[in-house]
C-alpha cells in the first residue's frame, strides 16, 4: 500500500544519520480510496461512533454553524454533517478521496477543498466546529505541531474540536494480553520472544509513538501526549474518552474475545489563545 522509504535523514548524537520517518502521502491515500475500509481500521466502518455522535448532537443551534471535516477521506461523515449543520467544509489532500466524498453528498451547502492539514490558512477563523477522525497521522513532530496549530487556527472564538486519534496505549494493552496468553503456554524467555514477534515490536517506536510498515510510518498518540499537544496549540479544556472496537473489527491485531476491547482516543477541546490564534 505504501511507497518506499524516502531519503530524508536526521542526525544522531554521534553525528551519523538515521532515516527520518515518512508518513502517508496524498498519492498513498489516492491508491486506497476505492477500497478504504478494507485497507484502514476506521471507527466509521460501522457508522459514526456514539461518543462522536453525542458530541455533535450536543452542540447548540447547529443550523447556524460551519463545520469542517478535516481529512474527510471518502466522505463517510459528510451526509450526517450536511443534515445537521448550516455549512460543511470537506477538506482532504487526496484528490481521489475528495472525488468519493463529492459522490457521497451533493448538498449545496457542502463545499469540497483540497488542502494539507498542516496548512489551513485559507480557512482561518471560518469554522465553528472542527471534526477530524484518524486523519492526524504524520510522524514528523514539526509537521504534527503545525497541524494542531492549523486546526486551532480554523476555529472562531468559542469553537470546538471533536476528533478521533489512534491510541498508543491500546497497542501496549494488546502486548499485555498477548504476553499473558503466551506465558501460560511457554517458559518466560520464549513467551517474551513470542510476544515481541506477534506484536511486531520491531515496527514500533514506543518513545515517539509510531508504527512503520512498507516504508511508511504512522503516528499513534499517548493520552498525555494528546492533552499536551492540544494545549500547546492553544486549545482549552481538552477531554479524552474512548472509541471502542469490537475484537472482530480490529484486523491485523490478535483477537481476545471476553477481554475489554481495543480503542482509539476521542477528544473534545475548545478554542483559546495560543500559537495559532495570533498572526
Amino acid at each position: 500500500m505504501c511507497a518506499a522509504l524516502g531519503t530524508a535523514h536526521r542526525l544522531l548524537f554521534d553525528g551519523t544519520a538515521m532515516p527520518q520517518p515518512v508518513g502517508m502521502t496524498a498519492r498513498d491515500w489516492d491508491r486506497v480510496a476505492a477500497d478504504y475500509f478494507n485497507e484502514v481500521v476506521s471507527p466509521l466502518a460501522a457508522g459514526v461512533p456514539r461518543p462522536l455522535l453525542r458530541a455533535l448532537e450536543a452542540l447548540p443551534d447547529p443550523g447556524s454553524k460551519t463545520i469542517a471535516d478535516l481529512g474527510c477521506g471518502p466522505g463517510t461523515m459528510i451526509p450526517l454533517l450536511a443534515a445537521r449543520f448550516g455549512h460543511v467544509l470537506a477538506i482532504d489532500f487526496s484528490l481521489a478521496m475528495l472525488a468519493r466524498a463529492r459522490a457521497a453528498c451533493r448538498a449545496p451547502h457542502v463545499s469540497f477543498h483540497r488542502a494539507d492539514l498542516a496548512d489551513l490558512r485559507r480557512f482561518r477563523a471560518r469554522v465553528d466546529v472542527a471534526v477530524t477522525v484518524n486523519a492526524v497521522l504524520t510522524p514528523d513532530v514539526e509537521r504534527l505541531t503545525r497541524t494542531f496549530e492549523a486546526i486551532h487556527g480554523t476555529l472562531r472564538p468559542g469553537g470546538v474540536l471533536v476528533g478521533v486519534f489512534p491510541a498508543m496505549e491500546a497497542v501496549l494493552y494488546q502486548g499485555l494480553l498477548i504476553h499473558e496468553r503466551e506465558r501460560r503456554r511457554w517458559a518466560p524467555p520464549r513467551a517474551r520472544a513470542r510476544t515481541s514477534a506477534i506484536l511486531e515490536r520491531a515496527r514500533y517506536d514506543f518513545v515517539h509513538g509510531t508504527y512503520e510498515e512498507d516504508g511508511r510510518t504512522q503516528k499513534f498518540f499517548y493520552g498525555f501526549e494528546l492533552t499536551y499537544r492540544l494545549r500547546q496549540a492553544g486549545f482549552r479544556r481538552p477531554r479524552l474518552g474512548r472509541i471502542l472496537y469490537p475484537w472482530d473489527a480490529v484486523g491485523g491485531y490478535e483477537d481476545f474475545p471476553g477481554e475489554p476491547p481495543m480503542w482509539d482516543w476521542f477528544v473534545r477541546a475548545e478554542s483559546g489563545e495560543g500559537p495559532s490564534a495570533s498572526d
